[in-house]
């Protein structure tokens, strides 16, 4: 309960120092809070050195429902260090910039500890921080540079793939609602935050509003080992399996249907040369696994003409293999308005809905099992029954104030029917904090 007393204090400090002056700690105006250090910061910045230092924390309960309804609180946290280098001012390479980061991660997961049967397998969490081991990682450590006039780029090093393939905004709390979904249904070949491998990509932008990706990313098991902090910074390769292979089309239109207003819009597939089991028929392998996916992300409206205020959608879709991928598919729309109120131009509520559909062949495979141990309907009691799994469905309804660019809060409601897609399981409510400070 310490992390929940903690962030409550916060709460209330932020809350409290409405009148705080841009030189004090709490003024909301101030990008870090550890200040620029005397103007060294920026000036570092200017000669072509960023650094990044935050902690972000996400706080779950559950209200009600859920596998165990017995209420207790869960937090998951985050710490990230990184530096961002622009090459062309360090060294006078043109259109070039690399970048090194560490991330940490610690605490636990309401959807482990009380939403899921423990006996499913996990499709969503209540905390998208949570996972990947509580161990330090290299998280990124690249170099990217540009040609002809930097409408082709060309970057490799130690990366996660959703930094430039299936990416989508992150606006909510609920692991499924946020960014990318790929690595949520397909997490044994592709590696998100705070995972990195060793791949690479070129992104060819051949017309104004078009862009065209195509990137070739080891398959390493290694590289998501938790046992130990080494295991976050294993650089080999001595155990890669194969590569995956993601090849995605952008357009980046003004559409008249949405008074010119921004959009970006996705299509992309991959193949997996990794040897793949079945998901269905025992000591059966697959040669690879396919996944394609659609994103769309659109400014639907603009308040009082400033690009940064108005009502934002977000629309993601993926559909997997269906002879290797136990989730078949999965659906996700989400939307946030920026600048509601005048006086919180930064601060924005966000309404978001994510289906995950498991595979019928999967399901079917369960049942088989179940029944060759005797079981013909769900039993709350046996350990070694194991739940039929079908859709799980996540909402989530939150408010994020703003305070400063340095520090951010987000109290959130959250909704999940069948957790881990078990029906027998009560639909759970949960109440969520995310908080984010810069340093």
């Amino acid at each position: 309960m310490q992390h929940f007393f903690k962030l409550s204090l916060l709460s209330v400090a932020l809350l409290g120092s409405q009148f705080a002056s841009a030189n004090e700690f709490w003024s909301q105006d101030r990008q870090w809070l550890l200040g620029d250090w005397n103007g060294e910061r920026k000036q570092l910045e200017d000669q072509g050195y960023k650094f990044t230092t935050s902690i972000m924390s996400q706080a779950a309960t559950n209200l009600a429902g859920g596998y165990n309804d017995d209420n207790t609180l869960e937090n998951a946290g985050q710490l990230t260090l990184g530096t961002t280098f622009d090459l062309n001012k360090i060294a006078g390479w043109e259109n070039t910039t690399a970048a090194i980061m560490m991330t940490k991660r610690d605490g636990n997961s309401l959807t482990l500890e009380r939403i899921k049967d423990p006996r499913s397998s996990a499709l969503g969490n209540t905390q998208e921080i949570y996972g990947r081991g509580k161990i330090w990682r290299l998280t990124q450590a690249w170099v990217k540079t540009g040609f002809a006039d930097n409408t082709v780029q060309f970057k490799i090093g130690r990366m996660g793939m959703s930094d430039d393939f299936n990416s989508s905004q992150c606006e909510f709390q609920n692991l499924l609602l946020c960014g990318g979904q790929l690595g949520k249904s397909i997490g044994s070949i592709w590696y998100n935050w705070p995972v990195s491998l060793w791949g690479t990509n070129v992104k060819y932008q051949f017309a104004p509003e078009w862009t065209l990706g195509v990137g070739v990313y080891e398959v390493n098991p290694d590289n998501v080992k938790t046992q130990s902090d080494s295991d976050g910074f294993n650089l080999d390769m001595n155990n890669v399996k194969g590569a995956t292979i993601p090849v995605e089309l952008i357009w980046k239109p003004k559409l008249a249907a949405f008074d010119g207003l921004q959009g970006e819009y996705k299509i992309g597939g991959l193949y997996s040369t990794a040897e793949a089991n079945d998901v269905k028929t025992v000591d059966k392998v697959h040669d690879g696994k396919y996944s394609f996916w659609v994103n769309a992300q659109q400014q639907l409206t603009q308040y009082d003409n400033d690009p940064k205020r108005g009502l934002f959608m977000s629309v993601n879709a993926v559909v997997n293999d269906k002879a290797t991928t136990a989730v078949q598919s999965t659906q996700q729309i989400a939307f946030w308005y920026k600048g509601l109120l005048d006086y919180r131009p930064n601060d924005s509520v966000g309404l978001g809905f994510a289906n995950y559909v498991v595979n019928e062949r999967a399901r079917d495979r369960q049942i088989e099992i179940n029944q060759s141990n005797g079981y013909d309907q769900y039993d709350a009691l046996a350990g070694n029954y194991i739940p039929v799994q079908r859709d799980e469905l996540n909402v989530e309804l939150n408010y994020s104030y703003q305070w400063s660019p340095a520090i951010m809060l987000r109290p959130n409601i959250q909704y999940i029917h069948q957790p881990a897609g078990v029906k027998e399981v009560d639909d759970a409510w949960v109440a969520g904090l995310t908080m984010r400070a810069n340093f």
